[in-house]
């Protein structure tokens, strides 16, 4: 049956099977593969709407440029966003809030561990990711007791690390307290062409709020004003 509005065509494949993997007791990810429909056609409309922008983060007094580039896209901007966001409504039964687009031009750019403290309350939170282009390692790390401040062991290389590999439209979703007890990162690789990443957040607000600074509120260590966290750009 085919109920979708005259004159749109479905963009993703609702029944396309899905596959958990439990990282603990309380953590999980789902993938589907092949969720979107003509990645390649999608790709190219979502290139195109994205104002792409260049952040910078404030770290140890001077800004630097993060590895990657993003936009925010208004969620009705395109059919492929409208049918993810009801999707993924109809599924999990939550509210979600996006899509954040992120942009990787190629195998250098990167994105380094670490879990998505902006939203706060962490002990049951979604995290939906489609990917569209070039297939790249999507690393989970689970975030060790009394580990150092910076754990320098490449993303991929830990012991216990979990590698995944979306793309191609795939769709791929952490939740429980994956954003509390684990990592994610996207490593540098070798890949010459782009990757793009359509997130969409839910956070149940239940819990103890995490209150440390969060990514984008910068490290100003010098005397003098106070300076934004980050700054951005057009790409």
């Amino acid at each position: 049956m085919n109920d979708q509005a005259p004159g749109q065509e479905l963009t993703i494949d609702r029944r396309a099977p899905t596959r958990r993997i439990e990282l603990d007791e309380q953590s999980w990810v789902d993938l589907v593969d092949g969720f979107v429909v003509d990645p390649d056609a999608q790709f190219a409309l979502v290139d195109a709407a994205a104002s792409w922008q260049q952040n910078e983060v404030l770290r140890y007094d001077r800004y630097v440029p993060e590895q990657r580039l993003s936009a925010m896209i208004r969620p009705d901007a395109l059919a492929v966003f409208r049918q993810i966001g009801l999707h993924l409504q109809a599924t999990y039964r939550v509210p979600f809030v996006g899509p954040g687009v992120l942009k990787y031009r190629d195998g250098t750019d990167f994105q380094g561990l670490h879990s998505d403290r902006e939203m706060r309350w962490l002990d049951d939170t979604l995290i939906a990711i489609v990917v569209l282009g070039a297939r790249r390692p999507f690393v989970l790390r689970k975030r060790a007791a009394g580990a150092p401040p910076i754990d320098r062991t490449p993303a991929g290389a830990g012991a216990g690390d979990v590698v995944l590999l979306p793309g191609c439209g795939d769709l791929l979703v952490m939740g429980g307290a994956a954003q509390r007890d684990w990592l994610h990162g996207v490593p540098a690789a070798d890949a010459d062409a782009a990757r793009l990443s359509l997130t969409w957040r839910w956070t149940s607000k239940r819990g103890r709020p995490d209150t440390n600074p969060g990514y984008y509120e910068g490290r100003q260590y010098a005397d003098g004003p106070r300076r934004p966290g980050y700054r951005s750009r057009r790409a």
